[in-house]
């Protein structure tokens, strides 16, 4: 990791609410300090929302819970996780959260085992997943800055912000020193949000056959699940 400006914002903008008034976010770096209540934050909604931990069952297990806490707190101790912050007054609101990690070719992430049944039939889906080499293949890169979780508050959705996320991921993977950030995007408005930050989608599979392949039966709406990167040189 360089030895670079943290926490640093990486940019600014405003939204107008639905009761027309403006409202101003920031997105940075997470503070040290702040890092418990990111991780909190991803075990809320996200969990209960997400196609995979949704999938797993996540959420009805506190040993699963407890077991992401644990990850989670690992991902973000690498300090290349960006947050958005409602910016009220000088009152911050942490309204958003984008985690990432490097990811190198032929590394599997570092991680402790699960022991729960849903820990277990997530690591199954990351492990199948993670075969596909679309984004070593595409930028000739051996790593990345890889996604591992986006998730917004439901009060501020509809307003772009997991646009800025990913755009303010790219400012951060170049300062890094990696030409490619991408990751796998397991819902429709995940995969609209890569689409509007100028994304490139580099494969997909339908659930189904994803779900044979994993010997999961997936509980989703959404078609496909697909593999977003940019190039950030």
């Amino acid at each position: 990791m360089s030895s670079r400006e943290y926490p640093k914002i990486w940019g600014s903008f405003e939204r107008i609410a639905k009761d027309g008034s403006t409202l101003a976010f920031i997105i940075q770096d997470i503070p040290e300090e702040l890092w418990s209540e990111a991780v909190e934050f991803m075990l809320g909604n996200y969990i209960r929302e997400d196609v995979w931990w949704m999938t797993a069952g996540t959420a009805e297990d506190s040993q699963a819970i407890q077991e992401y806490r644990v990850l989670l707190t690992s991902i973000i101790h690498c300090k290349m996780s960006l947050a958005c912050y409602l910016n009220d007054g000088g009152n911050r609101t942490l309204v958003g959260v984008n985690m990432c990690m490097p990811q190198e070719k032929d590394h599997f992430v570092d991680h402790n085992p699960p022991k729960t049944k849903a820990g277990l039939l997530s690591l199954r889906m990351f492990s199948e997943a993670m075969k596909v080499t679309a984004i070593y293949d595409k930028y000739d890169v051996s790593k990345y800055l890889m996604g591992a979780g986006l998730s917004v508050s439901s009060d501020y959705r509809g307003l772009g912000l997991a646009v800025e996320l990913l755009k303010c991921r790219m400012l951060l993977a170049k300062e890094e020193g990696f030409v490619v950030t991408g990751g796998i995007f397991t819902s429709e408005p995940a995969q609209r949000s890569a689409d509007k930050a100028g994304w490139e989608s580099l494969y997909q599979v339908p659930y189904k056959q994803f779900g044979e392949q994993c010997e999961i039966e997936f509980n989703t709406d959404t078609e496909n699940l697909k593999i977003f990167a940019a190039k950030v040189e």
